[in-house]
């Protein structure tokens, strides 16, 4: 799959610091796509742009990381219009980028905020 990216988005980032009577929350991630149509008349008709969207709540003992990233992405001579167009392997490939920006960020902000070395996040699959 031949993709052309547009710049990463944070959207929200957000670092609290866990506290007694802070109420009990579970580790979340939400990945959506939705198709967006061009309004240029010009643009090939076998691509497809897909916006991707990564949602997350990450919750450790000490603190808990919250917001969401997106990304505007061109498919090259594939045309998705629903999800059986689309592969396991397309999808990972299209949200690694999402993923990414947040382990770098989850690692910078715990760095700084707990003066220690920060959090190494893994969102590798486990499945065999």
């Amino acid at each position: 799959m031949e993709l052309k990216r547009q710049q990463e988005v944070v959207e929200a980032f957000h670092y609290d610091m866990r506290t007694p009577d802070m109420e009990e929350v579970e580790t979340d991630l939400r990945v959506g796509f939705s198709p967006i149509q061009s309004n240029d008349e010009n643009y090939p008709k076998e691509n497809s742009i897909i916006a991707a969207r990564l949602e997350f709540r990450l919750v450790f003992e000490e603190y808990v990381l919250t917001g969401s990233v997106s990304q505007i992405n061109h498919i090259i001579n594939h045309k998705i219009e629903k999800q059986e167009d689309i592969s396991q392997e397309e999808v990972d490939e299209l949200v690694k980028p999402l993923f990414n920006i947040v382990q770098r960020m989850a690692y910078e902000v715990t760095e700084i905020a707990l003066d220690k070395p920060g959090i190494q996040l893994n969102f590798q699959s486990t499945e065999a």
